[in-house]
């Protein structure tokens, strides 16, 4: 979805649709660990695609929080994936995560190699659908976390980015609960597009709007440089892209507080040559292992 220019605004960049965070209510024996507010930047440079997310890891129900996520995981050296909302169940009886959507994800990515074709993402989808009802089948319904109304009953994206022939894509999986007798589990996509332009995903329409209403900060040469109307991937570097994203986290933790995204990042490139890279710095790190796991709760 092309996000229309705003008033006042003088940048346009893409928003993934359906990325926008709540929080959702929480039994009081379980406690869902909820990233809020997650920010997620994707930049098509001449390199390949740059694609970095905030560290914030938030707890609803404690009103606690770190900055050492990391919401970013590989799945091989064309794909990787980013996952928001609500992607954890944590079950403060056993101490330990007791659904979590990114040990899902790359476990079925790791034993079905990934293609966009139709398999792929049915298997994905019914993998996600049994390791839910798994998690409600062994708690008692009261024990269940509450739908998330405000939203639309969603529960998390996910969203994976890839570069094939010299281009990058996105394809975006939403996954619904509602909370019933019979839990009802649905889940839409994948909605693929191309990337040509800067994409933000999560809070990025909240952030967009911040800058609109403060258009001092959109004509800062690190932000208007990425225009949709006057983007060029062959003039973008890995520099450009991180420094771009750096400008947008800090506006993003600063601006808008609430949203509970961090300053902090985790950038990584899926190379047009050499495949999945870690960034340190805007320096490519290909000693740095993957992350995307939830498993220490707040």
């Amino acid at each position: 979805m092309r996000l229309k220019k705003l008033p006042g605004a003088k940048f346009i960049f893409r928003v993934v649709v359906g990325t926008v965070m709540t929080t959702a209510v929480m039994s009081a024996t379980l406690r869902a660990q909820t990233i809020r507010g997650t920010l997620v930047v994707a930049v098509p440079a001449r390199e390949g695609l740059i694609t970095c997310a905030d560290k914030r890891l938030f707890n609803v129900d404690t009103g606690t929080y770190r900055d050492d996520a990391v919401k970013i995981a590989r799945v091989n050296e064309n794909v990787l994936f980013v996952a928001t909302n609500t992607i954890g169940f944590y079950d403060s009886k056993e101490k330990k995560i007791a659904f979590d959507a990114f040990r899902v994800t790359s476990n079925y990515a790791s034993r079905n190699r990934f293609n966009p074709g139709r398999a792929f993402w049915d298997g994905l989808k019914t993998d996600i659908r049994k390791r839910l009802n798994e998690y409600f089948s062994a708690r008692e319904y009261a024990e269940w976390p509450e739908s998330d109304s405000t939203n639309s009953n969603l529960l998390f994206n996910l969203i994976f980015y890839s570069v094939d022939g010299g281009r990058g894509r996105s394809y975006t999986l939403q996954v619904f609960y509602e909370k019933k007798s019979t839990p009802v589990i649905s889940i839409t996509g994948p909605v693929s597009e191309e990337i040509r332009s800067p994409k933000l995903s999560g809070k990025g329409r909240e952030l967009m709007s911040y800058i609109a209403r403060n258009p001092s900060l959109g004509a800062e040469p690190s932000i208007l440089k990425f225009d949709e109307t006057r983007f060029d991937i062959q003039r973008t570097s890995i520099e450009d892209a991180v420094e771009f994203s750096r400008t947008l986290f800090r506006l993003a933790s600063t601006g808008i507080p609430k949203a509970q995204i961090s300053s902090v990042f985790d950038c990584a490139l899926l190379s047009h040559k050499q495949g999945f890279r870690w960034i340190e710095g805007g320096t490519v790190n290909s000693s740095r292992r993957h992350g995307g796991s939830t498993e220490d709760a707040l």
